[in-house]
């Protein structure tokens, strides 16, 4: 069961092609004003997407929260009524997005996800906070901070479990070195750094950032990663004064990566006319997979696009 949320039997590659059709638009309430940060998990005989949202059927002065959506095959998605977790308390105070769910040994499901507060200074600081559920759609809030905070802003999260050593290993974005980082535990909730940097601004197109790792454990042995570059472009004026793309990289170990050469999903479609950013990854049954991530176009309108897999993932 642990193996079943980030776990492939082979590797997906880095090859993919854009799919046709925008998988989660703004088109309700909830989510009209935005959608990002997708994470897709197989739930129930089918596919679960928890992603943030906004919209003027939100809370009164809420700044974003994370909604869901089921589909049986990963192509159509029929949205979850209601929000799944709401901004607020400590680490988390304005907004929570990025979210990444795994199933718990004693049954039901934890989240992790980046929360924002804002500072006296009118900045934001990223934490990563948890919560758990019984169904994978109510889920309450846990007590503290899993890492970040004042000292420290961290957050799109991906949690592993590991086969020997300490229990779990969590990936996350480090917004003040703009770098990738790791931290382990032994219980998921309390977890300690790794030095180092597991991938680094290295590479024209990351200039400003190396962000959202989607973290995979190969049955062939070592792991993928696909992560966002950002890079500055002023010349955009909505949505996001960067460009983003998708890369990846190769680990022996989960610790140290290698860059592959060339970009996994560019930006420049319909729906990423700027950015694409924040993968995800699912296998499908037909043995391609499928690759889910927040895509802003140029008239700034973010929402969750796909791409899929070359045939057998070569």
């Amino acid at each position: 069961m642990f193996k079943s949320v980030h776990y492939q039997a082979v590797d997906p590659g880095d090859r993919w092609i854009k799919d046709a059709a925008v998988a989660i638009d703004i088109d309700s309430p909830l989510d009209s004003s935005r959608t990002l940060t997708p994470n897709v998990i197989r739930m129930g005989g089918g596919y679960r997407m928890y992603y943030h949202g906004l919209g003027p059927g939100g809370p009164e002065g809420s700044h974003g929260y994370i909604l869901s959506a089921w589909s049986s095959a990963a192509v159509s998605w029929q949205k979850d009524p209601g929000i799944r977790l709401e901004a607020g308390g400590e680490g988390a105070a304005q907004i929570v997005w990025s979210p990444d769910v795994i199933p718990m040994a004693d049954g039901g499901y934890r989240m992790y996800v980046e929360g924002k507060t804002e500072q006296a200074d009118g900045s934001f600081t990223s934490a990563i906070i948890s919560a758990v559920s019984d169904d994978g759609l109510a889920w309450e809030r846990e007590p503290g901070i899993r890492l970040g905070g004042a000292s420290a802003s961290l957050g799109a999260p991906r949690c592993l479990y590991l086969e020997s050593g300490p229990r779990y290993r969590l990936y996350a974005s480090d917004f003040n070195e703009h770098q990738i980082v790791s931290a382990i535990s032994d219980d998921g909730l309390t977890f300690e750094l790794e030095a180092g940097f597991r991938i680094s601004r290295e590479r024209p197109f990351e200039g400003h950032e190396v962000y959202a790792p989607e973290v995979l454990p190969l049955g062939t042995g070592g792991y993928r990663m696909y992560y966002a570059g950002w890079v500055s472009a002023p010349e955009v004026t909505s949505g996001s004064a960067f460009h983003g793309r998708i890369f990846s990289a190769l680990s022996v170990d989960g610790v140290h990566w290698v860059k592959d050469d060339g970009i996994c999903v560019d930006k420049g479609g319909g729906w990423d006319t700027n950015k694409a950013s924040e993968p995800c990854v699912i296998d499908l049954d037909d043995g391609r997979f499928r690759m889910f991530y927040e895509a802003c176009d140029g008239a700034g309108r973010w929402r969750i696009a796909s791409a899929t897999s070359v045939a057998g993932g070569e």
